[in-house]
C-alpha cells in the first residue's frame, strides 16, 4: 500500500511544474492511472505500445503523455496516449462523459472512469472523492472478465465492488 502512494507522489513530483492550469485532482488521477499499469497484468491484451485513450480532454491527455513518456508498463510495453476518437484501438480508456464513445470501444478495453454508472458496461476502475481525498473503486467482476491480475497492494487501497 505504501509503495503505491510513494509511486504516485514520485510520479507527480516529476510533472508538477508542467500544466499548472490542470487541476491538482486531475494530476493525481493521471498519476494513479499510470501506476495502475504497474500494479496489474493483463493476459488477453498483448499490444506494444499500450494505447491509453482519453475522452474529450486535451490538457489531460498532454499531461498524461508527459507523465508516461519513456516509462513502460510492468510488462515492459511502452505507453502511447491518444484522444478517444473511435479510430484507435484502446487498451485503456479514460471516460469522463457517458456518451457514444463507450459503444465504439472493444470489449477487451480496460475502462477507467469518474462516472459510477456507464451506459454499456462497467469500468474496472472508478474514481470518487471521499473526505476531500481521491479514492478509487475496482470492479472485480469486470477485472475477472478481462482476465486482469491486480496486485494485492492495489486491492488494499481500493474500495472493492
Amino acid at each position: 500500500m505504501r509503495s503505491l502512494f510513494i509511486a504516485v507522489a514520485l510520479t507527480l513530483a516529476v510533472s508538477h511544474a508542467a500544466y499548472a492550469d490542470l487541476k491538482k485532482l486531475d494530476k493525481v488521477k493521471a498519476a494513479y492511472m499510470f501506476n495502475f499499469t504497474k500494479f496489474m497484468t493483463w493476459s488477453s491484451i498483448n499490444s506494444d505500445p499500450v494505447n491509453f485513450c482519453v475522452q474529450n480532454d486535451e490538457a489531460f491527455q498532454q499531461f498524461l503523455t508527459q507523465l508516461v513518456e519513456s516509462r513502460p508498463t510492468s510488462s515492459g510495453a511502452s505507453i502511447r496516449i491518444v484522444m478517444l476518437d473511435g479510430k484507435q484501438s484502446c487498451t485503456f480508456a479514460y471516460l469522463i462523459e457517458n456518451d457514444d464513445s463507450l459503444v465504439n470501444l472493444a470489449t477487451s478495453t480496460i475502462i477507467i472512469s469518474d462516472l459510477p454508472n456507464l451506459i454499456d458496461r462497467p469500468a474496472v476502475f472508478t474514481f470518487y472523492e471521499e473526505n476531500n481525498r481521491l479514492r478509487f473503486e475496482i470492479d472485480l467482476a469486470e477485472a475477472e472478465r478481462l482476465e486482469l491480475t491486480i496486485s494485492s497492494e492495489l486491492l488494499k487501497v481500493a474500495k472493492i465492488k
